[in-house]
C-alpha cells in the first residue's frame, strides 16, 4: 500500500476547520525550535524550521500553554486548550481586535503550513 502524500491545500483545509489540528500543529512547530529558542521565546537560528521571528514569542507561549509548561519550559501544569476560558485573558496581547488565541494560533499554523506538510509527509529536514 502506498504511503499517503499530503498537499498544502489539504493541510490548510484541516487548519481552517479543526481546532485540535491547529493545537497539534503549534506543538509540532514548537518541537522544532531549538532549546535556546524555546527558553528565550525567540528565533535565533536561520534553520528554516519552527516559528518565524514574527511568530516566535506567541508561538512559544501557545506551545507552553498547550504542553502545561511554565516560562522555564518545565511541565508543571495540566495541558490546556487555546479555547480554555482563561486563554483569552492570558494571551490578549497576542490577539488583535476580537480575535481569540485560537484565531492567532490558526494564523501562525497557516503561515507555517509548508513545514506541516513536510512533517506530515516525513520529509522535513533541518538546515
Amino acid at each position: 500500500m502506498a504511503k499517503r502524500i499530503w498537499t498544502r491545500d489539504e493541510i490548510n483545509a484541516l487548519l481552517r476547520k479543526d481546532d485540535s489540528f491547529v493545537e497539534r500543529s503549534i506543538i509540532k512547530l514548537g518541537d522544532l525550535q531549538t532549546d535556546d529558542e524555546k527558553r528565550d521565546g525567540d528565533t535565533k537560528w536561520h534553520n528554516t524550521v519552527g516559528f518565524s521571528s514574527a511568530d516566535a514569542r506567541p508561538g512559544i507561549r501557545f506551545y507552553r500553554w498547550l504542553k502545561g509548561m511554565n516560562d522555564k519550559n518545565v511541565v508543571c501544569f495540566a495541558p490546556k486548550s487555546l479555547s480554555h476560558p482563561r486563554a483569552a485573558k492570558v494571551f490578549r496581547r497576542y490577539c488583535r481586535g476580537n480575535s481569540t488565541p485560537m484565531d492567532r494560533a490558526r494564523k501562525i499554523a497557516l503561515k507555517h503550513s509548508r513545514q506541516l506538510v513536510d512533517i506530515a509527509n516525513g520529509t522535513l529536514e533541518r538546515k
